[in-house]
Formats: structure tokens, sequence, C-alpha cells
């Protein structure tokens, strides 16, 4: 694999990567509430579609990076996003795509939960509950990711850089209104979606490592650093203003907050 030669570069990288960190996107209201709040039957209803929707997006921009990845010959790429591919695919077993998991695990709690209908994926779409930001959301993603191959590899390491979070902390909340099913059934069939992800499996942490390392083997000057830095700094700005929104939302509906 061929790093940044130029040692200047390679500090340039590494100080760029720790800023990300630091992103505002990891601190926001919205995750506070989540970790600190009780869903209503209605907050639920809301975060289910819009979270559906968000996240309706993954496989088919790891599938892109695979696709983009084997065009430019950036074989180091193409194995490891192939192996995020096949993970979020189920490893083969169409019962263990993440997906359908995600589809599962929500419905589940929402009708044991406040008694709602159950939700498919593909309606989330559709789904008037799905606000404009998130809709924002997906079209930037989308744009940047079919723009130069350095935008589309920033974008990957974002979105792969907060999934960890962003999953510990909606299985706080999904913790947070865990009442009605027995606990077993609930780590089974509920907590399982996350637990695939974060936890002991460390899934969602090899992947960023995964997604930080294809960039840094893609950094050969200063300009391919700042279509980086577009790709994930545009990622993770246009998450943040979805997750401010759907937290104006909640708080709009009357959502109690820091009741759990």
């Amino acid at each position: 694999m061929t790093l940044a030669t130029s040692p200047t570069l390679r500090v340039q990288v590494s100080a760029f990567l720790d800023k990300l960190e630091q992103h505002p996107v990891f601190r926001n209201e919205y995750f506070d509430f989540l970790e600190s709040s009780r869903w209503t039957g209605e907050s639920y209803d809301f975060h289910r579609a819009n979270f559906f929707y968000r996240t309706e997006g993954t496989v088919k921009g790891i599938a892109a990076v695979c696709a983009r990845a084997a065009a430019n010959d950036d074989t180091d790429t193409l194995t490891l996003f192939s192996c995020i591919l096949n993970e979020e695919a189920g490893n083969g077993e169409a019962a263990r795509c993440h997906e359908l998991l995600m589809e599962n695990a929500h419905n589940l709690h929402g009708s044991a939960e406040f008694g709602l209908a159950p939700l498919r994926v593909k309606e989330s779409r559709d789904h008037d509950l799905v606000i404009p930001e998130t809709r924002a959301y997906r079209e930037r993603t989308r744009e940047l990711v079919g723009g130069s191959y350095n935008q589309m590899l920033g974008v990957a390491m974002a979105l792969e850089g907060h999934a960890d979070h962003m999953l510990r902390v909606c299985r706080t909340a999904f913790r947070n209104t865990h009442r009605e099913l027995p606990d077993r059934r609930f780590v089974d069939e509920v907590e399982i979606y996350f637990n695939v992800h974060v936890g002991d499996a460390g899934v969602e942490e090899r992947h960023a490592a995964d997604a930080r390392r294809c960039v840094q083997n893609n950094v050969r000057s200063e300009a391919d650093l700042a279509e980086i830095a577009i790709g994930a700094t545009e990622t993770l700005n246009i998450q943040l203003e979805m997750w401010k929104a759907m937290h104006e939302r909640v708080l709009a509906m009357g959502a109690p907050v820091g009741a759990r």
C-alpha cells in the first residue's frame, strides 16, 4: 500500500484526520436528546422514517466506492470496501443483511412499545415524515460520491467514522424505551441490529480505520487532500444539518426532554 511519501504531506493528512474527529456532528443536540430522553410514539415514528431514508443509501454508496475503486485500479480500496459491502449484505445470508436487520428491529420495537404499524425501508422514500434536511443529506452525499475520486473517498471515510458513534447513541435510545419486550427478545431481535456493528463486534471501528487507510493511500499531493477534505467535511456538515432539524422537530412535537 502506498502512503503519502512527503513528511510534510503526512503531517497535513494526520492533522486533517484529527480535526475531522472533532467535528460538531459527534456532539449534536439530537444525539443528546436520544441519550437522555424517551421517545413518544410520535417522535419514534418520525425518527424511524428519517433514519430509514438516511441509511437506505448505505449499501448503494459502498457499492459505488467498490465500482469506482475497480475502475481506478485502486486494488487496496476495492479489497477493503468489498469486505465492508459483504458484511452489509449479511456475508451471503439474506436474513443477516444489515438493512433487513434494521427494518425488523425498528418495526418490532415500534409495534411492541408504541403500537405502530410496520414501515418498509423502501417505503421511507416517499414518507411524509421525512424532512427536507434528510432528503438534502441524501442528495448532497450522492453528488459528492459522483464527484472526483478523492471526494468520494472523503465521503466514505466521513460516513464510516460517524457510524460507530451514531449507532451507539441510537442503541441507547432504544434501551431507554425498552419496556414491553422480554429482555432476551429485545437483545436477539432489536439490539442485534446495533450489536452487529458496535460493541464487542467492533465492525464500525474497523470500517472507519479501513476508510482512513484508503484515504491515506490516495493522498499524493495537497490537491488530493483538498478534494478529500471537501468530500468529508461537506458530508459531516450536511449530516449535522439533518440532526439539528430532527432535534427541532421532536421539540416541536413536545417530546419530553430528559425524561427516561
